[in-house]
């Protein structure tokens, strides 16, 4: 990998011909992504001192770390991209928001983006978290106790008051014109009783001024589901983040994008494949792990968001998440065809009939409330249900919610065992679902870490799986994430092996 600092002089064929010496690649107060020797992985870091004799920086740590400072020029990158916020001019010329006749409004691309590259950064509307508003967050936290809201959590409603509180008309105004799926609701019962709580508690009520500015129940129920219907929760503290046009994107068990958190909570928003202009922006709502799960699974987590899936993968009648053995070769696979049958076996061509493919769908049914209830810490029951499911299903994604609990129990103390699980957890997720996903970058980076301890001279096959980790989290996260210069500095390490 090679990493240009923008701003250094290009070097002309003369200048190369003539070996001119270049000057110092960094000084003091360079932000970089820097090599900790405590466990081999690369985080940010502040250039401190340069010694351009020794070829070493001095660094400062960004947690205020004080061991292993003195870092060589060679274990050091550059924060080449984008992480603090663009402007709103700067993402309006990226991407647009455009009407749509099934949808209403999505976002979309106004630029060719490769895999990896950022489309934009977004600075949040607003952040929600409990110190913005202790004595409130408390107070609700109170009520929910005595008597639970019907959301199951605090920080919707939380959130809708610190609106009302915090921010500008302006910023107020992007909030309340956010999707929700009744436009026209009325205040609902957990709002009309926060509302009379706070008008009980004197020093609530007088640091809200909810005598001079009552507050309009209908105007706070509507961002309450602006909030539940638009926002995230924080990455690292009990809260909510809201963005004005990350909002816009809608859901795809198919994601075009993916994203993670830059400077500030900012949003970095990036092409998950190759995007031509006017393609539409997409995320996922659901969890890496529920991607890899069957079409009605998904579709019935997402019922959360009040919508149907009509994605690509949604639609499509074969289900490859859905394979049973077949019964006559034991070698081929019958995959479920929605609405309920299941397509020959791929190698022996048999077709079974509507009773017997009743039989097995009734047979998943039982295997999926037993798989859903299994105790991962409970080893030996897993492993009973898997040796069980695997003499029924065949690329299953049940068998991968088990292969990863066998996956977890196994890694510290039977590795063999746990490299064979791990194997098919990816082989299932590559069958499944080919996307880079974080689940099977680190996936292929934890195969490669017990491959360093179970076949430590098998240097090629460790490299593979590091250089696999590495090259899906850059499209991930970008080259220089933490999350993805950790495979990157082990992939050196098994190369620097090789050739020592």
């Amino acid at each position: 990998m090679k990493h240009d600092r923008q701003g250094d002089a290009c070097m002309t064929d003369q200048d190369s011909a003539e070996d001119v010496p270049m000057g110092p690649r960094w000084k003091p107060g360079d932000s970089v992504v820097a090599f900790w020797a405590g466990n081999g992985c690369y985080y940010p870091a502040t250039v401190a001192e340069v010694n351009e004799l020794n070829r070493t920086l001095t660094v400062t740590w960004g947690d205020a770390d004080m061991t292993h400072r003195t870092i060589s020029f060679d274990q050091v990158m550059e924060v080449s991209e984008e992480t603090s916020a663009w402007s709103a001019a700067k993402i309006d010329r990226r991407a647009s928001v455009r009407q749509t006749a099934d949808k209403g409004r999505c976002l979309y691309t106004n630029e060719v983006c490769e895999p990896g590259q950022v489309v934009f950064v977004e600075r949040p509307v607003l952040v929600a978290l409990p110190a913005l508003f202790p004595a409130l967050w408390e107070h609700l936290k109170k009520m929910h106790q005595e008597e639970p809201l019907s959301l199951g959590t605090t920080t919707f409603h939380f959130a809708a008051l610190i609106s009302e509180v915090k921010l500008e008309p302006s910023a107020l105004h992007v909030i309340l014109d956010k999707f929700v799926p009744d436009p026209n609701e009325g205040p609902g019962d957990d709002v009309l009783r926060i509302l009379r709580s706070l008008q009980e508690h004197p020093s609530l009520a007088e640091t809200l001024k909810l005598k001079e500015r009552p507050m309009d129940p209908r105007r706070l129920q509507r961002l309450v589901s602006a909030w539940r219907y638009n926002s995230f929760g924080h990455h690292k503290e009990d809260g909510l983040v809201l963005y004005n046009r990350i909002s816009m994107c809608s859901h795809s068990c198919d994601p075009s994008c993916c994203w993670s958190y830059g400077d500030d909570d900012a949003f970095i928003l990036r092409a998950r494949m190759s995007l031509g202009m006017g393609d539409e922006l997409t995320v996922s709502y659901l969890q890496d792990e529920d991607l890899l799960k069957s079409t009605r699974v998904r579709r019935q987590k997402l019922q959360n968001w009040q919508f149907v899936c009509q994605c690509s993968r949604c639609r499509l009648p074969l289900d490859t998440s859905r394979g049973f053995r077949c019964r006559r070769c034991r070698v081929g696979v019958l995959f479920v065809v929605e609405p309920g049958t299941l397509q020959p076996c791929q190698v022996c061509n048999t077709t079974i009939s509507s009773e017997e493919a009743q039989t097995l769908l009734n047979l998943e049914e039982e295997y999926i409330e037993r798989v859903e209830t299994l105790d991962k810490t409970d080893v030996e029951d897993v492993e009973l249900v898997h040796q069980a499911a695997i003499e029924i299903f065949e690329n299953h994604w049940i068998l991968y919610v088990m292969n990863t609990m066998l996956w977890e129990a196994y890694k510290e103390k039977k590795l063999p065992d746990a490299i064979e699980h791990q194997y098919r957890r990816i082989k299932f997720h590559e069958h499944h679902y080919c996307r880079p996903t974080f689940i099977l970058a680190w996936s292929h980076e934890e195969l490669g870490d017990c491959l360093q301890r179970q076949y430590g001279h098998r240097k090629w096959q460790l490299m593979q799986e590091y250089q696999r980790a590495f090259q899906m989290l850059a499209i991930l996260c970008g080259t220089n994430h933490q999350y993805t210069t950790s495979p990157y500095s082990k992939f050196l390490q098994a190369s620097a092996a090789v050739a020592g």
